[in-house]
């Protein structure tokens, strides 16, 4: 058996990843039995506040062992790594989500901050990213003042390295502002592509039955892996 794997990364991080990815793993597990979520690697873990990881094992319906780094600082996960004397090790990561694969129909997995964020010394999630064969790659980001840049630019990165990005997922901001509602409209005059609007800042429960939802649950389960675009000129 062997699952297929959805990487969820975004444009920076406290932009609402992990209810995302929570989100669509209750969603899928209308439609298959074993789906998984897990984030590798989360710092900012003190015990004090319910980790990512711990929110997506809950919407989970099985779990693997434990494989990845929970690091106390809540800072970049290179540095976090460092002030706690360890080195995140990427093939380490790669053989665990290989292993999540072989046993799930879908394994969800939540990248640490932004695609470029630094994993250790010259090992971006980014790099990560290339060695996992993922089916799709979504990218979140706030439909917010500032996200055109953000998007646009992590997209030509990506694309750079080889890298696709296979849908950007536009998800509601803390606090609205007068791009919001406009933003997926205006990344779709310069990217190739699709952007998926219309995730409200509510409760995980309420967004399984979105449209929007149905079109990424599809694209996790089914969609073939994306060929690699660029963004148009």
């Amino acid at each position: 058996m062997r699952g297929r794997v959805v990487l969820v990364s975004g444009t920076a991080t406290a932009i609402g990843k992990t209810h995302f990815a929570a989100a669509l793993l209750l969603a899928a597990r209308q439609r298959c039995a074993r789906v998984v979520g897990i984030k590798p690697v989360e710092s900012g873990v003190n015990g004090c506040v319910a980790s990512d990881a711990s929110t997506l094992s809950r919407y989970s319906s099985f779990h693997v062992k434990p494989f990845g780094y929970a690091l106390p600082e809540a800072v970049s996960p290179h540095l976090a790594a460092r002030r706690a004397g360890v080195r995140i090790e990427a093939a380490k990561l790669e053989v665990g989500i290989a292993g999540a694969r072989a046993d799930a129909d879908l394994v969800v997995v939540e990248l640490a901050g932004g695609l470029f964020t630094p994993l250790s010394d010259g090992i971006l999630n980014a790099d990560l990213a290339a060695r996992c064969a993922a089916d799709d790659l979504l990218l979140v980001a706030p439909d917010r003042l500032g996200t055109l840049h953000d998007v646009i630019a992590t997209v030509r990165a990506a694309d750079a390295m080889g890298l696709c990005v296979g849908a950007i997922v536009m998800v509601a901001p803390q606090l609205s502002d007068a791009s919001t509602g406009s933003n997926a409209d205006e990344l779709a005059r310069f990217l190739s592509i699709p952007v998926l609007a219309g995730f409200p800042r509510a409760p995980i429960e309420d967004l399984t039955d979105l449209p929007v939802m149905t079109v990424i649950v599809e694209r996790a389960l089914a969609a073939p892996a994306p060929s690699r675009r660029r963004p148009l000129p």
